[in-house]
């Protein structure tokens, strides 16, 4: 939701006869037995029965909070991870950990798991509690970046960039109603991040 938000209040003063109704959870729908007429997901797409359509860029960082940097430093190359604490995403739908994106060929550095959440809040909660270093998408941290309540770290070895894609049944007519959602949103979104 840290995505939409922000937009959402324009839409519904833009086109306050629309009345949304949205779902903001980390489990993969099916579009289609669920009725569903958008969805927004990240990540490989692989229903070919789908229509996508690119809404937002993003990137992965690795944050800490300044109370756990104080306490263990900050890693300067991914091989000092071993030293420090890491806290876990860990997939719902398919209970597979977020691998974190470095950008060296070498397998990925050892780092203790502190924690592991299923849920993007609870991660970047624990962070911001000082429980350790976690990787998160830019749009959820940007604000506690911005207040100095998190930093990132390892940022010249870190190369995780992504996109949403707006997905809906290519058998399926778009009401007026959700075509002018499915148009106004990538635009905006793209003027909100600078894309």
């Amino acid at each position: 939701y840290h995505l939409l938000l922000p937009v959402l209040s324009e839409f519904m003063a833009r086109y306050p006869e629309i009345e949304l109704d949205i779902d903001f959870n980390d489990r993969i729908v099916d579009v289609i037995d669920e009725g569903i007429d958008v969805a927004i997901r990240s990540g490989e797409l692989p229903d070919s029965r789908l229509v996508s359509r690119p809404v937002a860029p993003f990137r992965m960082l690795l944050c800490a909070a300044p109370s756990y940097l104080d306490r263990h430093g900050a890693p300067g190359v991914p091989a000092d991870l071993i030293r420090h604490f890491g806290i876990n995403f860990r997939f719902l739908n398919s209970g597979r950990l977020l691998e974190w994106p470095f950008t060296t060929g070498s397998a990925e550095p050892q780092i203790r798991s502190m924690l592991t959440c299923n849920n993007m809040e609870a991660l970047k909660g624990a962070t911001l509690a000082g429980l350790g270093i976690a990787c998160m998408p830019d749009f959820l941290v940007r604000e506690a970046l911005h207040e100095d309540r998190l930093r990132t770290v390892l940022d010249g070895h870190v190369d995780g960039r992504g996109q949403f894609r707006m997905l809906w049944p290519s058998n399926r007519h778009l009401s007026p109603k959700v075509r002018v959602f499915v148009d106004f949103l990538p635009e905006r979104l793209a003027a909100t991040s600078g894309s």
